[in-house]
């Protein structure tokens, strides 16, 4: 049985769960259905909350995640689902950063234009048991994390233009006749983008250690 499957029957019929300790199954048990069987899995924790396969399963299969530049990679997609989570605490922690209506809503029209019907979108809520709403938050959280991840990392990257003439200096015949205000530009744009990256990768760490995040292996290790 498919995951998706699964989640169909965990959504539609009544259930009792169990959530083992640790990395684990979450099982389900239908009326008449003769056993258990596996509806999900816990594939980390942010603390006390636990983090389910299917939310990183469904938010690839809506678009949700990025997923055209993570591809099919499930750890990748883990990883991008984990940092908004715990960006997404700092900003309820720190309080004040919101979202417009209009930000929210232009967001989810952007949204709907991946679709090429009506029918193909509701579809896809149905196959995940779904509504419009649970999207419209999803992506109004995801933006709210991206917004807010840009306006406190941009705070950190502060390029000098001794920066710029040392990284042309270091290597100046990668950059053939230029002088370096030819290329000033695109030495400045990339050491923005370096600056930015490690920034942004040194936050995260604090984040995952602030709040206690836990991924776990399939074979049930941490890493």
């Amino acid at each position: 049985m498919s995951i998706m499957s699964c989640r169909s029957i965990a959504r539609s019929i009544n259930l009792i769960i169990l959530v083992l300790l640790g990395p684990a199954a979450v099982l389900a048990q239908g009326e008449g259905s003769g056993g258990w069987v596996r509806a999900d899995s816990i594939v980390a924790a942010i603390g006390e909350t636990p983090v389910l396969e299917t939310d990183i399963l469904m938010e690839m299969d809506l678009g949700l995640l990025g997923s055209s530049h993570l591809g099919a990679d499930f750890n990748r997609l883990l990883e991008a689902y984990l940092n908004r989570m715990l960006i997404l605490r700092e900003v309820e922690e720190v309080g004040g950063f919101r979202l417009t209506a209009g930000q929210a809503e232009g967001a989810y029209q952007g949204y709907l234009l991946n679709y090429e019907s009506r029918e193909e979108y509701e579809l896809k809520l149905t196959t995940w048991g779904i509504d419009e709403q649970e999207v419209f938050n999803r992506l109004g959280r995801a933006l709210l994390a991206s917004l807010y991840t840009e306006s406190r990392i941009q705070f950190f990257v502060n390029i000098l233009p001794s920066d710029i003439e040392r990284a042309y200096e270091e290597d100046p015949e990668r950059w053939g006749d230029a002088t370096v205000y030819e290329v000033w530009e695109a030495i400045r744009s990339e050491l923005v983008q370096e600056t930015y990256q490690r920034e942004r990768d040194r936050w995260l760490q604090t984040l995952r250690d602030r709040y206690d995040l836990i991924v776990y292996k399939m074979n049930g290790e941490t890493q």
